[in-house]
């Protein structure tokens, strides 16, 4: 994977209290979205940007709640003076930022989940993230979100830290195009589904309305019985692809159950 994705840590601010905030704290109009590199950035003269923090275990799509201040390509940061006279911020891999890929938490005992990286953002050290081609995207995410995933990265670092070099260490078969289009389309649907929860979400930034007061519930239950039957299908595509016979799968899956891993 790590000849793919990418993987990188990302920015550590050393004071995130003065330099984050929740996107509603500051209002959408002084927010710059979009950006595709640094030049455009500063093009904006604005001083918040979309900020990948990590956050709770969630898969797809979703935890984007942040700001960070970046004014002036992150000046103020850049020049964050510790008690020790040293420069006390870390701005890790910053030709990375603003580009669209994919990001997870990089601390969660929930399991790992991997959620799509719209272009825009500036990526934190807990939510680090990946950097495939564009078009290889979707399906590098239908892979990490898969089982075979979640087993390789338990025998990799059987912790509940998901370090990037873990990450790289994931077995990626070569290209198979029938099999990429299959999982490409899965995952499309999936980061669908969550972005359409997102939209009733008060605290995205994709947020419109509340669920519909007459079927909201019933919307909800429906697009998570479809969810649960597209990271089904991941599954039994990644299974195919890579081989493995049906005792392969009942073991990952029982040793899944014993590390109380959730996927």
């Amino acid at each position: 994977m790590g000849d793919i994705a990418q993987p990188r840590q990302g920015l550590a601010t050393a004071d995130n209290f003065r330099f984050l905030r929740f996107w509603w704290e500051v209002g959408k109009p002084r927010i710059a979205f979009g950006c595709k590199n640094h030049v455009e950035a500063q093009a904006t003269q604005k001083k918040w940007f979309p900020y990948m923090k990590g956050g709770a275990y969630r898969k797809w799509y979703g935890n984007q709640e942040y700001v960070v201040n970046w004014y002036k390509d992150g000046v103020e940061i850049k020049n964050l003076v510790g008690e020790n006279g040293r420069v006390a911020s870390r701005p890790q891999n910053t030709d990375f930022y603003f580009r669209e890929g994919v990001t997870w938490t990089d601390l969660s005992s929930a399991g790992f989940g991997a959620r799509y990286l719209p272009q825009g953002f500036i990526f934190d050290v807990k939510g680090s993230s990946g950097f495939p081609p564009e078009d290889l995207i979707p399906e590098v995410l239908a892979v990490l979100n898969s089982k075979w995933s979640q087993y390789a990265l338990a025998i990799f670092n059987p912790t509940v830290s998901f370090q990037v070099g873990d990450i790289a260490r994931v077995p990626v078969l070569e290209k198979n195009r029938l099999s990429s289009q299959i999982l490409s389309g899965l995952a499309h649907r999936a980061i669908i589904i969550r972005q359409q929860e997102s939209t009733e979400n008060e605290t995205a930034f994709d947020f419109i309305a509340p669920p519909p007061w007459v079927n909201g519930p019933e919307l909800a239950i429906q697009r998570r019985i479809e969810l649960a039957e597209l990271e089904q299908r991941v599954d039994e595509e990644i299974y195919r692809s890579y081989g493995l016979s049906g005792d392969d799968q009942q073991t990952i899956e029982e040793e899944l159950l014993k590390g109380n891993i959730i996927v």
